[in-house]
């Protein structure tokens, strides 16, 4: 199989394709409508090209989520290199908002910015040239190994935020005045919606702190709504001029859209609750001697009783690391032990459980200790109850704490990852469990590989939870990995724990199916808004429009002979009414105006003419009556 057919064999649709995608689309069209838009000002330029950027970066994460193969991790070369330009150039579209006023400024601004994105982005691709791949779980794509210069990156796009998102809006805000002033406001909470938010919270999935499906569903929400905000601020207050069917459709397509991906989000949580189900159902069968299905890749066990595995579905060299499995299947029967217990006397039974617990538990097990000694007052069932919550909370830290050890490289583990265990906190009893093991670059006093030593830490940081929690699993093999998905099962009965493990490949070939579905619907969508929703509306109110704005043109330039066709009887179709009656009356008013006119030249002769008798008559009697007086 050749590498373009491998790659396309691994085109395997999710939500996350969903999103992207329908992120890419919304800014595309946005994009349009703007670019469409006859004799545009400078503001609107930089507007409809930030956004077309934009677009193309969404169409980064739609090449990350589409494609599971490890070329994929190349998105970020699209991403990166488009972010900087795009939300330079909407800040361009700010500075210049509504007019140019300060033209030599914003020139040398956009300059300067233009310059560091190039740098930024060469130096981003040239340090990911060669730099090996990973694959994030929780993100569901491909990326890059590559942290250190991830974080500068993410620095430098913070700075671009802060740059044009906050502070030209504020000198924007401060420099106009009026009714502008307020709408660079608006701009300017639509910017820290749509752009500072999704960072952060892009940070915070990628630590753990937040799930990505969460991060995913907040970014294109906050983003259309971003866009959303922009597009009907623009369309009320442009000075260029623009239909009534862009609003009507710009506005439609936006909200539709949105509430889509809401809908969308609530179905792939079902969906993947469903794969959950169904995985489960296939492990109790299989344990139970049932046929091997569902995807289903190796299944160990371990009896607790003489701590042996059995391997016989299961191949060191292509299944997970043995030793982490270990590890979960002991966490895993320590959690179920521990809320089996009964309430009664909850506090001595929880204390000899931690006497008994394994090595690489110390940290939660000095944690739950700790926990018993800051509440006395807590007994039993209230006790059970607070120590559910208090190791959720914990799990989270221990997940975000992983997550940062395995971010640092093997070389700088000695250092920094003693470092940052120094300054959390929230983990500072597994701190307190390494002490005794881990000093400099020694485990157990003596030296180690750096990824030896690196793995030993991190065993310490294994999840705790209960049975049947998904796993996400891997296994390097030459210079690809193996990807699975893993169900830990404890039987209190026969006291042993099983793992059955799942290829993560059917776990994305079951989402596959529901999520073309759902783009399918996505392109019908689009194709009905676009295309049909004009057609509908020429008919029913543009054209009816036309005719009457047609019809006032006309009577503009003095036809009053005109009279507007009523297509519908509707609201338009009464106004078409009632100005083909005002046109009516006017023109039958100017009838008899041009009447009164034509005859009012032999009134006033007549008048003349009678007027004229009188006076002659007038004066024959002052005649006679001075004869008669003399």
């Amino acid at each position: 199989m050749s590498e373009t057919e491998s790659i396309w064999s691994n085109i395997l649709l999710n939500y996350y394709s969903f999103g992207s995608l329908l992120s890419f689309v919304t800014a595309i069209l946005i994009a349009g409508v703007f670019l469409f838009i006859d004799k545009k000002v400078s503001s609107t330029k930089h507007l409809a090209f930030g956004a077309l950027l934009l677009g193309i970066f969404q169409f980064g994460y739609v090449f990350a989520a589409v494609l599971y193969h490890p070329f994929a991790a190349y998105h970020r070369w699209i991403t990166v290199g488009l972010i900087l330009p795009a939300i330079l150039h909407i800040g361009q579209f700010v500075a210049r908002y509504p007019e140019n006023d300060f033209p030599k400024f914003n020139r040398i601004t956009m300059i300067v910015l233009w310059i560091v994105a190039v740098f930024s982005v060469g130096y981003f691709c040239y340090s990911t040239w060669d730099a090996s791949v990973k694959y994030h779980f929780t993100a569901h794509h491909w990326d890059f190994n590559a942290e250190n210069v991830s974080r500068t990156i993410a620095i430098i796009i913070f700075s671009y935020v802060f740059i044009n998102f906050l502070a030209i809006p504020i000198w924007r805000i401060i420099y106009l005045k009026g009714k502008t002033r307020w709408i660079i406001f608006a701009f300017l909470m639509s910017f820290l919606v749509g752009g500072t938010v999704p960072v952060v919270a892009n940070l915070l999935s990628r630590d753990g702190y937040i799930e990505r499906s969460i991060y995913l569903t907040s970014i294109v929400l906050l983003f259309m709504a971003a866009f959303f905000i922009i597009l009907i601020l623009y369309l009320n207050f442009s000075v260029e001029k623009t239909s009534f069917m862009l609003k009507i459709v710009g506005i439609t397509f936006v909200t539709v859209l949105t509430i889509m991906q809401v809908l969308v989000y609530i179905s792939n949580q079902d969906k993947e609750s469903e794969y959950d189900i169904l995985s489960q159902i296939y492990m109790e069968k299989v344990l139970e001697g049932g046929t091997v299905k569902g995807g289903i890749a190796y299944i160990l066990k371990w009896n607790r009783e003489d701590n042996s595995f059995d391997q016989e579905k299961f191949d060191s060299k292509l299944h997970p690391n043995l030793e982490q499995i270990e590890i979960d299947f002991k966490n895993t029967l320590l959690y179920d032990e521990i809320f089996n217990l009964s309430e009664k006397d909850f506090r001595e039974s929880l204390t000899k459980l931690m006497e008994e617990s394994h090595r690489n538990f110390g940290g939660y097990k000095y944690s739950i200790i700790n926990f018993l000694k800051e509440h006395p007052d807590l007994k039993d069932k209230t006790l059970k109850l607070e120590l559910n919550k208090e190791l959720s909370r914990l799990g989270l830290h221990v997940f975000v704490t992983s997550n940062k050890l395995d971010n640092i490289f093997e070389e700088d583990f000695c250092t920094k990852g003693k470092s940052y265990l120094e300054n959390a906190q929230e983990v500072r009893m597994f701190r307190v469990a390494l002490e005794s093991r881990w000093n400099d670059c020694k485990w157990d006093g003596k030296e180690i590989a750096l990824s030896k030593l690196k793995e030993e830490v991190l065993n310490y940081f294994r999840p705790f939870v209960p049975s049947f929690t998904r796993y996400y699993r891997k296994k390097d093999v030459g210079n690809h990995s193996l990807h699975y998905i893993g169900f830990i099962k404890y039987n209190h009965k026969k006291n042993n724990v099983s793992e059955v493990g799942f290829s993560y490949r059917t776990y994305r070939e079951f989402m596959h199916p529901t999520a073309l579905k759902q783009i399918l619907v996505l392109g019908v969508v689009i194709v009905v808004i676009i295309f049909l929703f004009p057609l509908f509306f020429r008919g029913s109110l543009v054209a009816p429009l036309n005719d009457l704005l047609s019809g006032v043109e006309k009577v503009n330039e003095g036809d009053l002979e005109v009279e507007v066709p009523i297509r519908v009887k509707d609201e338009i179709g009464f106004l078409a009414d009632s100005f083909n009656d005002m046109v009516s009356s006017i023109r039958d008013a100017r009838k008899e105006l041009q009447d009164y006119a034509e005859h009012l030249a032999t009134k006033v002769r007549l008048r003349t003419e009678e007027l004229s008798e009188k006076i002659e008559e007038f004066q024959r009697l002052k005649i006679q009556q001075d004869g008669d007086y003399f």
